[in-house]
C-alpha cells in the first residue's frame, strides 16, 4: 500500500495542473463499504448485458464481474449468456486503503442469441455439440509453441523461437486435452498427470522437474468446475480467459489468452509471461481428432540468373519492396511467410515499408531511402510501433537505420550455390533492419561495419517485368527466414 501512497503523492502536482480532470478520492482515511457501492441496468441491447456504475470516484477502480471477465473504471458493462447468479464485486483504493463490495446478479433467462456467436461456435463446437469440442497442441508442426517480444514488434507470432515439431516431447505439453463447452461456459483440463511450465513459476507446483526439454514439468491435476470466458476489446484480439487453477499448454503465470488466429482447425494463442512482461509466448491449438495434412516440401523457387548488370542497370538501379503477398515474409523456409503475416497482403498496413527504396551502383555503393517515414519498433529504440517519421530515429540507439550509404558486393551463382547480395557497413540493410545473418536486434544501435549477406532464391525477367526474390536466414539453423521480393522502381 505504501507504493499507492507514494505514487498517488507524485501525482497529485499534475493532477492540480491539470486542465480538465476529474476529482478523485484521495483523502488518508480509507474507504468505506458505502463509499463503494455500485449500481447496475440492463442495456438496450439485452435483459443479459448488464452496465455496473460505480456510485464514487477513486484513483484506482477494479471489477470483477463473476463471469470470468474483469474491467476497471467508473462504468463497465458485462455479458451473461446464462440464466443463473453470479457475484459482481468492485474493489476501489485511494491513499487510505481500499475496500471490496460484492452483490449477488440474478440472470433470470438464457439469451440463446448471445451464445450462438461464431467465436464461441468454433471454440466449443456451438449448442449441438453437448461433449464440447477438445483441443491439443499442434506439436507436429514447426511454431507450435514459442517465444517473442511484448510488445510483438515484426508481427504476433513467436519471433524469437519457434519450437520444432515434437521438441518438447515427454514435457507433458503434447498429453494434455483441453475441452470447452458452450453449456454454462464449462472447460476441462485433462493434463495425463503433467503439465509443462515457465522455470520461473516452478514455485508454485510442488514435484516440479527438469523433463530434459528446457523449462519445468511438474505433476498436476486441474480442479473441477472450471469455467472459460472471453472478452471482446474494441480494435483487439478476443481475450480467451480460464478460471482459477485451469490454464493452456504452458503456463507463465497468467491465465488470458489473446486469440490471434481462431479457425475451425487451429487456434494460435499470444499470452504474456507473468515473471518478465517483455516475453509474449505462443501456443498453437489443433482439434483432438484433427489430422493436419502432411506439410510438403516447399516447391524450390527457381533461383533464376541475376547478374551483377541486372541488379545495377545502367549503371544505377534502384529496387523496392513489390506490394502484394508473400513479399515481406517470415517462416520456417526459404521463400515462405508461415509465420508471419501468412498469406495477408500488409503492403497497405504498412506503406512505409512498402515505400522504401534500395539503390545499387556498379561502383559498389549501396543506398538506403526510406523516403521521409519508417515501420519504426522498439528495437530501434523508439517509443511508439508503426508508420512514423524517419526523423523520429534521430538521437536514438537505432539512428544508423535512417537513410544512408554504404558498400555492397555481389557473387554470381554457382553449380552449388545460389547467388547473394552482401551490404555492409553500420545500419546496412535491405528490407528489414533487424535481421542479420543468424540473429535479429533486440535494441540498437546496429553493430559497427556489420555485413549482412541475402541469398538469391529467384530472379525473373520476362518482357523487362523483373522481380527479385532475396531470404536470410535469422536461426543459424536453417529453421527460420525472413524473405523479400523486389521490383524495380518503375515497375507498379
Amino acid at each position: 500500500m505504501k507504493k499507492y501512497i507514494n505514487y498517488i503523492r507524485l501525482m497529485l502536482p499534475l493532477l492540480f495542473m491539470a486542465a480538465c480532470i476529474e476529482e478523485y478520492t484521495l483523502e488518508e482515511a480509507p474507504p468505506t463499504q458505502e463509499d463503494a457501492d455500485f449500481s447496475f441496468e440492463p442495456t438496450a441491447e439485452s435483459d443479459n448485458i448488464l452496465q455496473f456504475t460505480a456510485a464514487n470516484d477513486f484513483f484506482i477502480m477494479n471489477w470483477d464481474l463473476g463471469n470470468g471477465s474483469s474491467g476497471s473504471g467508473k462504468t463497465v458493462t458485462g455479458t451473461f449468456p446464462t440464466a443463473g447468479t453470479y457475484t459482481v464485486s468492485l474493489t476501489v483504493f485511494n491513499a487510505g486503503g481500499s475496500v471490496t463490495v460484492s452483490k449477488e446478479i440474478e440472470i433470470a433467462e438464457t439469451d440463446p442469441l448471445l451464445l450462438d456467436k461464431p467465436l464461441y461456435n468454433t471454440l466449443t463446437g456451438g449448442a449441438d455439440a453437448a461433449e464440447g469440442k477438445t483441443w491439443r497442441v499442434d506439436a507436429g508442426r514447426a511454431g507450435h509453441f514459442g517465444v517473442g517480444p511484448n510488445p510483438s514488434q515484426a508481427g504476433d507470432f513467436p519471433e524469437w523461437y519457434q519450437a520444432q515439431p515434437n521438441e518438447k516431447e515427454g514435457s507433458g505439453m503434447y498429453t494434455d486435452r483441453y475441452t470447452f463447452y458452450l453449456a454454462d461456459f464449462a472447460f476441462d483440463m485433462e493434463t495425463d498427470g503433467l503439465v509443462y511450465l515457465n522455470a520461473a513459476q516452478g514455485a508454485e507446483f510442488p514435484g516440479a522437474f527438469d523433463p530434459g526439454v528446457g523449462d519445468l514439468s511438474a505433476p498436476y491435476e486441474a480442479p473441477e468446475d472450471l469455467k472459460w470466458s472471453i472478452a471482446e476489446p474494441e480494435g483487439a484480439y478476443p481475450e480467451l480467459t480460464i478460471s482459477q487453477g485451469g490454464f493452456i499448454g504452458y503456463f507463465a503465470g497468467g491465465r488470458t489468452y489473446q486469440m490471434v488466429v481462431v479457425e475451425e482447425n487451429e487456434i494460435l494463442l499470444r499470452f504474456v509471461d507473468q515473471a518478465n512482461t517483455d516475453l509474449a509466448w505462443y501456443i498453437r491449438l489443433i482439434p483432438e481428432d484433427f489430422v493436419p495434412e502432411e506439410e510438403a516440401t516447399p516447391e524450390p523457387i527457381d533461383p533464376g540468373t541475376l547478374s551483377l548488370a541486372s541488379l545495377v542497370g545502367d549503371g544505377t538501379k534502384t529496387w523496392k519492396l513489390k506490394p502484394a503477398v508473400g513479399a515481406f515474409g517470415v517462416g520456417p523456409a526459404p521463400g515462405s511467410d508461415e509465420f508471419f503475416p501468412n498469406g495477408q497482403d500488409i503492403s497497405a498496413d504498412r506503406a512505409c515499408l512498402f515505400n522504401d527504396r534500395f539503390t545499387f551502383q556498379e561502383d559498389g555503393v549501396y543506398t538506403y531511402d526510406p523516403q521521409d517515414d519508417i515501420f519504426g519498433e522498439g528495437y530501434m529504440g523508439l517509443e511508439e510501433e508503426g508508420c512514423q517519421p524517419v526523423a523520429n530515429l534521430d538521437g536514438t540507439p537505432g539512428e544508423f537505420w535512417g537513410a544512408g550509404s554504404h558498400q555492397f558486393s555481389f557473387s554470381e551463382a554457382t553449380d552449388t550455390e545460389n547467388a547473394s547480395i552482401t551490404v555492409s557497413g553500420t545500419g546496412a540493410f535491405i528490407a528489414l533492419p533487424k535481421a542479420f545473418n543468424g540473429g535479429e536486434y533486440q535494441s540498437g544501435p546496429p553493430a559497427e561495419d556489420r555485413a549482412v549477406t541475402y541469398e538469391v532464391i529467384g530472379y525473373t525477367n520476362e518482357d523487362g517485368v523483373e522481380e527479385l526474390t532475396i531470404t536470410i536466414d535469422i536461426s543459424d539453423s536453417g529453421s527460420v527466414f525472413w524473405t523479400f521480393v523486389l521490383i524495380p522502381e518503375t515497375e507498379s
